[in-house]
């Protein structure tokens, strides 16, 4: 019986070991996969009731490119992981055997390039997930301040760093190096040492953009206290709680894949990059619908005080007479999303 057997490449890693990152790099992936696909059927109806019964607006159009673009990269990227894409070829026997072909381990060049082309498409929507995230996290921020020039520039200087370091890595990485073995289903990509400090400086930008966020929503924090004070539920207050919440889950997620890309093997570097943007997406998703329904409970009634633009205040016209705080003067809070 002739057959044939070409050597598989595992990037120097014994079979085992392979086999074991292969599992928990799926693992990995399939659990934010389910984070995200779960958070979504439990606020779709907080999502047909705040966003979709209402006029599209701006805000509604980049709540959709954020939330379902991520969804659709995520079911895309189940093939990387999951599809039958075995290098195994069917070889017939000499002579025919009882059944028709068996598994040989024969590498095909078409099974490479298939999985370096997606591979690349990987890494240009994890790029374009992470952009949106921190543009909408961005935003938050400006609005904060009143798109004050003091704080968009250094916020562009440093979305532009983190960015262009993203495409430089792709751009370095336009070639992946691809690894298979025998029975094992899927594509895998080698992470040698020098691309995975390449990916853990991306990484590394994005972490100081979003410890710039964080301290900021701080020091905005600080400035309005005596508004926060006086308006339990305000605007400012949903803000701050929301961005320490985003900023204390996410930092925790990214530390750990920075680490995985410093300490892991060529496999395992980068395994929580998927998992990390997919939870930011889920936090980010959460941010905006808070928002909608802070201004959907909000319809009209100040005195629920769900939000409250403190950016604003409006003394009344001399010759009025309005309601009268302890300075003998009107505040009036101009509510909005």
């Amino acid at each position: 019986m002739n057959h044939v057997v070409a050597s598989f490449s595992t990037g120097g890693l014994d079979y085992e070991t392979f086999a074991w990152d292969h599992r928990v790099y799926r693992e990995i992936f399939l659990s934010g996969f389910v984070v995200l696909v779960f958070d979504h059927i439990l606020t779709f109806g907080s999502e047909v009731k705040l966003v979709w019964r209402d006029p599209l607006r701006p805000s509604a159009l980049w709540f959709f490119a954020v939330r379902y673009m991520s969804l659709a990269c995520s079911c895309a990227m189940c093939v990387f992981y999951f599809g039958n894409l075995s290098p195994e070829v069917c070889v017939p026997l000499t002579p025919p055997g009882p059944l028709p072909c068996f598994r040989a381990y024969e590498l095909r060049t078409d099974f490479l390039k298939a999985c370096s082309k997606m591979e690349r498409g990987m890494a240009i929507l994890l790029m374009v997930q992470s952009t949106l995230v921190e543009t909408t996290l961005c935003l938050r921020i400006l609005a904060m301040y009143g798109r004050t020039l003091a704080v968009m520039i250094p916020l562009g200087l440093i979305g532009a760093v983190t960015a262009g370091l993203g495409l430089w890595t792709i751009i370095k990485i336009w070639e992946p190096q691809m690894m298979w073995a025998p029975g094992l289903t899927g594509c895998h990509t080698a992470i040698p040492k020098d691309t995975a400090l390449r990916l853990a400086g991306v990484w590394e930008a994005q972490f100081v953009l979003d410890l710039v966020v964080f301290g900021l929503t701080l020091y905005r924090g600080h400035l309005d206290r005596a508004v926060i004070s006086m308006v339990p539920g305000s605007l400012m207050e949903r803000l701050m709680r929301d961005g320490a919440m985003y900023f204390g889950v996410i930092v925790l997620a990214s530390l750990a894949d920075i680490l995985t890309l410093y300490f892991g093997d060529i496999m395992i570097a980068g395994i929580l990059s998927w998992w990390t943007t997919s939870l930011s997406v889920t936090l980010v998703s959460r941010l905006i619908l808070n928002l909608h329904r802070a201004g959907y409970g909000n319809s009209g009634v100040v005195s629920q005080h769900y939000t409250t633009e403190v950016n604003e205040l409006h003394f009344a016209e001399p010759n009025q007479r309005p309601a009268v705080d302890s300075l003998g003067s009107s505040l009036s809070a101009d509510v909005s999303v």
